[in-house]
């Protein structure tokens, strides 16, 4: 598969594109992307309500991201892809890794089921989840999908790129609208 860089690289120019990271995805990489993203949010979003859900949707994709990388993803040399764009009507945050086909279908299942349900179901869903199904062996409690379709109160896109017979890029894409500042419109 042939890639234009130049049309990469003109897309990263784009203003609206803040934070584009590959590498790594640990404890030390999710503060420092964490941080950039605090601080450009503190100059860039007026509405402290916008400024909190955009960090803590954030929070949430990239540490589900570094839970959620491939067992053997480093001795495959498979990284991590974290995006943070910003727009005048929304905020969008990307990540991306590679998992192995066996585990695709498993994620497919589990966010569509997610994107089906309601603001109450979900809702539901989540104490169903923290009553019942307890920690798994990453530490987590199935809960990182919920908790970003909670606070993004959207569905949750994504997509699978198939490298080969065993492995695919798995995509996951949040939209966070923008809320206004109730402030500026009433004076």
């Amino acid at each position: 598969m042939k890639k234009d860089y130049s049309q990469v690289y003109n897309e990263m120019q784009d203003e609206n594109f803040i934070l584009s990271y590959k590498g790594q995805v640990g404890f030390v990489q999710i503060n420092s992307l964490l941080r950039i993203i605090e601080d450009r949010l503190e100059t860039a979003e007026q509405n402290p309500k916008t400024r909190k859900k955009v960090y803590n949707i954030a929070t949430e994709c990239y540490q589900n991201l570094s839970h959620h990388l491939e067992k053997h993803s480093e001795e495959i040399g498979m990284k991590g892809l974290a995006v943070f764009e910003a727009y005048q009507d929304k905020y969008i945050i990307a990540t991306g890794n590679y998992v192995f086909k066996q585990s695709e279908q498993k994620i497919k299942e589990k966010i569509d089921y997610i994107n089906s349900l309601s603001k109450e179901e979900l809702r539901e869903y989540h104490k169903q989840i923290l009553g019942s199904e307890g920690f798994s062996e990453k530490g987590t409690a199935g809960l990182g999908f919920v908790d970003i379709a909670r606070k993004s109160e959207g569905n949750l896109r994504y997509e699978f790129s198939h490298l080969d017979d065993n492995l695919a890029f798995f995509t996951l894409k949040v939209e966070i609208p923008r809320i206004e500042n109730k402030q500026e419109h009433s004076s």
